[in-house]
């Protein structure tokens, strides 16, 4: 069944006092294009996350957010308090041996090395929080897929109608052809008789029956007929096949299909088949313009 190219999920992990969220966004690009928000820390990872996203799709840009913050009851796990108190002790140790006043600055003191947690510059919990992260990569990942799928079922129904309606403007094309050619004989054979009518020159059977042949030759549109429900019959079998990515074939049978139907509409006289020859190119776009969604 195919897949549309465009989906979203998002997932959250819980892991000691930080929450670290995902986000997967898609839509269509011709092929797998993968963009990363994703904290300093975890940028020598993109190649890891990468991987991910190659393996579950094919086409689409997908563009990956993951955040890391800490739970907004356990702030306090941003704060080494043992720093701390090792800044104050030597703080405290100056101020003696120098006979001055001890002056603490708080503001001061978190703005000195270590005394801030974070994923950036904490190498160790850096490390305890990568599981985590592809934990819940994995997870918006799988939420994404599964939009895709769902999103490509309801296309499929809809493709499939439009080419139920393509086949039927082909029949009506194709039952009238014949009725065509023998209408241009009619029409050809009374003007003739009304050009020759009181000279007592016969109409020459020969050179009608050349004349309309001639027509219909030019008219005949069986070979684009046959092609064309050809490319709708592989089309159908595409929407229904277990591959994963057959966007790139439902667009070039797309691109077939009305490459046929410019012809047989060059081909039929002005008239209600011509009208028909239109309908049928409108409704090949509508399939050209749905099948750029499909992965």
């Amino acid at each position: 069944m195919i897949r549309s190219m465009t989906g979203f999920g998002a997932a959250e992990v819980q892991a000691e006092q930080w929450t670290v969220r995902a986000e997967l966004r898609s839509v269509n690009h011709r092929d797998l294009q993968v963009s990363f928000r994703v904290p300093d820390a975890f940028g020598a990872k993109e190649i890891e996350l990468q991987r991910l996203i190659e393996a579950r799709a094919r086409r689409g840009h997908v563009r990956l957010a993951v955040s890391v913050q800490v739970k907004a009851d356990q702030t306090d796990v941003l704060v080494d308090t043992a720093q701390i108190e090792g800044y104050v002790r030597v703080l405290k140790a100056l101020a003696e041996r120098g006979g001055v006043p001890v002056q603490i600055d708080l503001a001061g003191l978190l703005r000195l090395p270590g005394v801030l947690r974070d994923v950036t510059t904490d190498g160790e919990l850096r490390g305890r929080l990568w599981p985590s992260v592809l934990e819940s990569v994995e997870a918006a990942l799988a939420a994404m897929v599964s939009m895709r799928e769902t999103e490509g079922a309801n296309l499929a129904v809809q493709l499939h109608e439009v080419c139920a309606a393509v086949e039927a403007a082909v029949a009506r094309i194709e039952v009238a052809v014949p009725d065509v050619t023998a209408a241009y004989r009619d029409r050809l054979t009374e003007r003739i008789e009304t050009l020759l009518d009181g000279t007592g020159v016969a109409a020459g059977e020969e050179a009608l029956a050349r004349e309309v042949a001639y027509f219909a030759e030019r008219a005949d549109v069986s070979e684009e007929v046959a092609r064309l429900r050809s490319h709708v019959a592989q089309f159908r079998d595409a929407l229904d096949s277990d591959e994963e990515a057959v966007g790139r074939r439902l667009e070039f049978l797309g691109q077939e299909m009305l490459r046929e139907a410019n012809t047989m509409a060059a081909k039929l006289p002005a008239g209600d088949q011509i009208r028909d020859a239109m309908d049928l190119k409108g409704l090949i776009d509508r399939v050209r313009e749905q099948v750029r969604n499909v992965e």
